[in-house]
């Protein structure tokens, strides 16, 4: 993985995990539906039916798979140091509503499934979830309805800084907010560009690559069960520094809903009604 792709998932690290977190809302005793289509012989899978909205489960939003870091010690042990999957986001029950233990199951975070062994029937869900859609590619902006916001890299200048081979990496960057009302926007600008002025976040090394597998499951959670063993690492890249946040403008964008060019008039969609931008630079230092 390039340094620019580190750069990009640490930036949506510090988003997702700490400027955010309180837009996270609580979901109670919502139904589990048994998934024929998924499940095996060996594994059962159950899916989320619920009535939120915006739907928890569209691109950028989820369950919320680690705990509130503010209020979490990291964990060490002898071969990595990090944080570990949540233990207190989601809890299951069966039909008498009696609480399964967390490790009888394993949490599809991304689409709302729970994988667990066939000769169990869980019936109801507490969770988290993210109320804000956030994304890292625009050709994902359609698949998800307000609020997103969308976390674009566009540049790259690369200066030196000292004798030798140090060099100073700024990188173009550009925060879209799409909100549903225009007191969103607001509270969404204002927020974003506060956690960004002045600030910086940790350039992660991400050697295990990202939190979730390709089942949007925790990473290799089905090969170690051990929540206190089995980490997201939080080693930082060797010799280069955190990254900064520099030259932060946040403005509205207003557009009208309805377009025209010559005879042909086109409308916006509801994405673009309450919109904004914070530009930015992210900057780094490495040695070599």
């Amino acid at each position: 993985m390039y340094k620019l792709r580190k750069e990009d998932l640490s930036v949506y690290r510090y988003f997702r995990d700490i400027v955010l977190k309180d837009f996270n809302e609580y979901q109670e005793k919502d139904e589990l539906i048994f998934n024929n289509d998924r499940s095996t012989s060996s594994l059962a899978v159950y899916s989320i039916s619920t009535l939120n909205t915006p739907y928890p489960f569209e691109h950028g939003r989820g369950i919320v798979y680690f705990d509130d870091l503010e209020n979490t010690c990291l964990v060490n042990t002898t071969t990595i140091s990090g944080t570990p999957e949540q233990s207190n986001r989601v809890y299951i029950y069966d039909e008498n509503l009696t609480l399964l233990d967390e490790n009888l199951y394993r949490v599809d975070y991304v689409d709302g499934n729970i994988l667990i062994d066939p000769s169990i029937v869980p019936k109801y869900i507490d969770y988290y979830w993210h109320y804000i859609s956030l994304v890292d590619e625009w050709s994902n902006l359609s698949a998800a309805s307000a609020p997103v916001v969308v976390l674009d890299i566009a540049g790259t200048i690369k200066t030196g800084y000292q004798l030798g081979g140090g060099k100073k990496i700024i990188r173009k960057g550009n925060i879209y907010i799409f909100a549903s009302s225009s007191s969103e926007r607001s509270d969404l600008t204002e927020l974003i560009y506060d956690n960004m002025y002045l600030k910086n976040c940790p350039l992660y090394d991400f050697e295990r690559g990202s939190v979730l597998d390709f089942d949007g499951t925790f990473f290799n959670r089905k090969n170690n069960y051990d929540k206190t063993t089995n980490l997201f690492s939080r080693n930082t890249i060797s010799g280069t520094s955190n990254l900064r946040f520099e030259e932060v403008e946040a403005r509205n964008i207003n557009l009208p809903l309805t377009m025209s060019r010559r005879n042909e008039s086109a409308t916006l969609s509801d994405l673009n009604a309450f919109r904004s931008r914070i530009s930015f630079d992210l900057v780094s230092y490495t040695q070599g």
